[in-house]
């Protein structure tokens, strides 16, 4: 009879079903190992669908935005701010931005909201405004909306939480804050500007936080007249087309749409806005967190496939009795990797759904607590039941993968040898080698192709179409290299290790073990480069927007500062009204401030260290009067002179095609004063002394300095405004001209934007002034200080106009109020009192908590190398026992192994990590590229010491002795 050598029908399936029984009883065998595996896959898993269900759940899909921002009216209608009737909007409306076509038509008279509204819809006034509430003396300020915010037509964006609705004219709601902020509760009264309400009901904005402090009035409830920027909601049922929003936009009004939102017209109806991606913040936001989730969960994934593969490599050198036997009764190599496969695919499938589930859940839990919160950081709950679906199939293939290479390497072994109880070292592959230059230059070339692609879309008003590609490209080439990295490991492994006989034992046979074991610590290195690479990451883009932050921080004062104004504008008796409105053709008059007065009030609220200092000088351009109207009904804007100091033509900082200047490190670009920007009360050009010019300069002056203010000159805080000569040029001008000029006043062109970075000012007097430069230890706004003797010789006035106060240090909320309402009765409109604290100072803070976090990953991933590398070597540490090593030695191998894993790693990883951040923050012209050393140090150094004495205190000295196989 002949032999049948014809498949078996079926005989895959089968095949199949025995790979899979084989797999399930093995991983019920070693249920640690296996447990292992499944937490490995799940944590990553996990961690992406939480971050995946929170991130989009933070996104408002258009209909809870037509519902959080309109309720159910078919939209709201408010000033577009066109200069011409060509002006077009956003499609979004008010959420978006408005698109200026043609020049400004003097002509042209924008229509009130309320005045354009068409037939067939109801409209509801919704004004808004600034009132204020007094607690002890000073008037605290809260927001204020007049409308009938239970109005059906506003479901679903207003909710009464608790309470009743008003049910007279002294009754009104607040929001949550407002209760929280000025400690009421129901049923008691509120003092404000606008009158004395009880508060009879809680309210809650859908698209505003509980946090918010709002006081809610219905229409004619209010005692006084209300005044503020008034919104009109259409309620109704006809939708609001792009065609009606044109015919809005050609009265100066926008409108929100419902329609609009819900379904945009297409580009052919309406004209093509180059803002129109840019205002959608959710198209943009989805656009930033996908690239960032690819980022990591690549990251992650890869560090769990690594892990994973070693732990299923240990699992199958502990199969390979079992394998042989199967080999040996005729089962053929694709049977024997099937069943190494199979345990992959099991326990992906139960790390991926238990991840995924567990995530989802985690998120929602968060969300709707958040929600019930009253906070607005998600818009509702989004679960992405496909994506949890691609998540349990992405666990899955992790587990397939990570148990494929060892599944492999089994395979492939030989019968006999694989019978025996000996082991061959690992050969290394030289196409991996090859393979890993490869990807290395494949990286380097993606991420200049990004380069190349933002250099050359630079200043483009259409850049931000393009960022997302460039930045994708060098995401890219980071994950290139870290797999070019992995690929180089073992060859890195095998120089490191080559020479390693003047090591002391224990780090001679991790050495040895490393160089021997390829197949185990490639993945544990590159497992560790992985977790390494993301903190990296992280570490140098943080700390590099932290200081851009500090670099472009506009300082009004010195830390614990603050500016009292000694003069401002009294309109005497005010029209009652929320807004404190003057009453009808009341001119103002100028209030003068006691700062002897104030002093004595401060040093009694505030203690007696606090530091005053009276600086005179022109008037601010913040604190120009107010203009009048004649009695034609013409506007005419007051002449508002102050002093300046000129700018020599050879010193103007020249901008490039971005609105940047075109050298960054140009010293015309840089300093106090580089854009002139008037933003405190302190004078352009200050009168004073050395005690005025010391608190200004946050240190004691120099000696030529104050030589300067002696000898009439003027001491300048940055050098752009000295001359060759060494003097710097006063001069008066007309602050209101200057406000009304448009970017002519730079030199440059209206449609093109400014070619300078400061204006050129137009002088009605000079005077030339010998200087002294001395740089402030902040880029305070003003010019410098001048001597009262010097400021009258050249005809600048002498006024006080601030009242400089330094304090010891920060104030609590509870402390500041108390000092406002100690100043209440000399400050006029200006109630607040906030002392100068600077930008963030928590940067330190997130970069070491960067650090914990890398730590532990890096820590949990070296822990579970060691881990494997100990049972796999379980009978190398019994062939030492029964040599007669010590028991230690056991222990400080394994403190070793981690050591070398972890230092080797983490290198890697940070290298990797903080090239592609560098990348991208070299290519945005003026950015900072901070390293922080001693985060990285602490990361590269203290972590791989840390985990080897962890490892050596963990590790158990004494080891059973283990039966030796043979084949007989």
């Amino acid at each position: 009879m002949a032999l049948d050598l014809a498949p078996v029908k079926g005989g895959r399936r089968h095949r199949l079903r025995l790979a899979l029984t084989m797999a399930w009883r093995d991983i019920r065998r070693h249920k640690g190992r296996s447990a292992l595996i499944i937490a490995l896959i799940a944590l990553p898993v996990f961690g992406m669908s939480a971050a995946a269900t929170a991130g989009q759940s933070m996104l408002a899909t258009p209909q809870e935005t037509v519902l959080h921002e309109l309720g159910q009216t078919q939209g709201r209608l408010s000033s577009l701010g066109a200069v011409n009737a060509t002006m077009v909007q956003s499609v979004r409306g008010d959420l978006g931005y408005s698109f200026s076509t043609g020049e400004p038509d003097k002509t042209f008279a924008a229509s009130a909201p309320a005045d354009v509204v068409p037939s067939g819809y109801r409209p509801i006034k919704v004004v808004s405004t600034q009132v204020t509430s007094p607690v002890g003396e000073a008037q605290v300020p809260l927001q204020a909306i007049v409308t009938d915010v239970l109005d059906p037509a506003f479901e679903g964006k207003f909710r009464l939480l608790k309470g009743a609705a008003p049910a007279g004219a002294g009754q009104a709601v607040g929001s949550p804050g407002l209760f929280s902020r000025f400690g009421v509760v129901l049923g008691e009264k509120l003092t404000t500007s606008a009158g004395t309400f009880v508060l009879v009901g809680q309210l809650r904005d859908a698209g505003v936080s509980d946090g918010n402090a709002i006081l809610y009035l219905a229409p004619g409830q209010s005692i006084t007249t209300i005044s503020g920027p008034t919104t009109i909601y259409l309620a109704g049922s006809r939708p609001i087309i792009w065609e009606d929003a044109s015919a809005f936009n050609a009265k100066g009004v926008q409108v929100t749409s419902r329609s609009l939102l819900l379904d945009p017209p297409p580009l052919a109806e309406r004209p093509s806005q180059p803002n129109d991606g840019a205002s959608d913040s959710r198209q943009q936001n989805v656009l930033s967190l996908a690239l960032m989730g690819a980022l990591i969960g690549v990251l992650a994934l890869l560090e769990v496939g690594l892990l994973a593969g070693a732990a299923f490599a240990v699992g199958a050198r502990r199969q390979q009795r079992d394998l042989a036997l199967l080999a040996a009764s005729g089962a053929e190599t694709g049977m024997l990797r099937s069943v190494v496969t199979a345990s992959g695919v099991w326990l992906g499938l139960a790390g991926g759904a238990m991840g995924a589930v567990l995530g989802t859940a985690a998120a929602s839990i968060a969300v709707l607590v958040v929600r019930a919160g009253g906070h607005v950081l998600f818009s509702g709950l989004h679960i992405q039941w496909l994506g949890i679906a691609v998540l349990v199939a992405v666990g899955l293939g992790a587990g397939w993968l990570a148990a494929l290479v060892p599944a492999r390497a089994v395979s492939k072994q030989a019968t006999l040898s694989a019978l025996k109880s000996g082991r061959t070292a690992d050969e290394p592959s030289k196409w991996t080698v090859r393979i890993g230059f490869g990807l290395a230059v494949l990286a380097a070339a993606v991420m200049a192709a990004g380069g190349v692609l933002a250099v050359a879309k630079r200043g483009d008003p259409l850049m931000y179409q393009w960022q997302p590609v460039y930045i994708g490209l060098i995401i890219a080439g980071a994950v290139l290299l870290v797999f070019a990295l992995i690929c180089l490991t073992g060859r890195i492994v095998d120089l490191l290790t080559a020479r390693t006989a003047w090591l002391p034992v224990p780090l001679r046979l991790a050495a040895r073990d490393s160089a021997r074991n390829h197949g185990r610590t490639v993945p544990a290195v590159a497992a560790v480069l992985a977790a390494a690479t993301l903190s990296g990451a992280l570490m140098v883009g943080t700390a590099s927007a932290m200081q851009q932050a500090n670099d472009t921080y506009g300082w009004q004062y010195n830390l614990n500062q603050v500016g009292i104004p000694l003069q401002y504008e009294d309109y005497g008796p005010m029209e009652p009204g929320a807004g404190a409105v003057p009453a009808a053709g009341q001119k103002p008059t100028v209030a003068k401030v006691d700062p002897v007065k104030i002093t004595g009030v401060l040093k009694t609220s505030m203690g007696a260290d606090v530091v005053t200092n009276v600086l005179r000088g022109g008037i601010p351009s913040n604190s120009c009067p107010s203009g009048t109207v004649a009695e034609n009904g013409d506007y005419i804007q007051a002449i508002c002179t102050g002093w300046v100091l000129a700018e020599p033509a050879a010193n103007r900082c020249e901008l490039a095609k971005d609105g940047r200047p075109k050298d960054m490190a140009d010293w015309r670009c840089t300093g106090a004063m580089n854009t002139t920007n008037f933003g405190s009360f302190i004078p352009p050009i200050v009168v004073g002394g050395e005690a005025e010019l010391a608190a200004l300069l946050g240190r004691e002056p120099s000696s030529a300095a104050r030589q300067a203010l002696k000898s009439g000159g003027i001491v300048i805080t940055n050098k752009i405004y000295a001359d060759d000569a060494g003097s710097a040029t006063v001069i008066s001008v007309d602050f209101n001209a200057v406000a009304n000029q448009s970017y002519g006043m730079y030199g440059g062109d209206a449609t093109k934007g400014p070619s300078y970075l400061r204006p050129a000012f137009v002088p009605l007097s000079t005077k030339a002034l010998p200087a002294v430069v001395d740089t402030p230890e902040k880029p305070l706004h003003f010019y410098g200080v001048v001597s009262p003797e010097t400021a009258k010789a050249i005809g600048m006035p002498l006024d006080e106009r601030t009242l400089l106060v330094t304090a010891a240090g920060p104030l609590s909320q509870a402390a500041g109020d108390k000092v406002a309402s100690a100043l209440a009765p000399f400050m006029g409109p200006f109630g607040g009192f906030a002392l100068e604290q600077g930008p963030p100072t928590f940067v330190n803070l997130i970069l070491w908590l960067i650090v914990v976090g890398g730590a532990l990953i890096t820590l949990s991933a070296a822990g579970i190398t060691a881990g494997l590398a100990l049972a796999d070597g379980r009978n190398d540490h019994a062939t030492l026992a029964s040599v007669g090593a010590d028991s230690r030695l056991r222990k400080a191998l394994a403190g070793s192994q981690i050591l070398m894993t972890a230092l080797l790693g983490t290198v890697l990883g940070i290298v990797a990590g903080a090239i592609p951040v560098v990348v991208v923050l070299s290519l945005q012209r003026g950015f900072p590229i901070v390293l922080p050393w001693l985060q990285m140090g602490a990361l590269v150094v203290l972590v791989p010491l840390f985990g080897a004495a962890a490892a050596w205190v963990l590790t158990k000295g004494k080891l059973p002795m283990t039966r030796r196989q043979t084949l007989a």
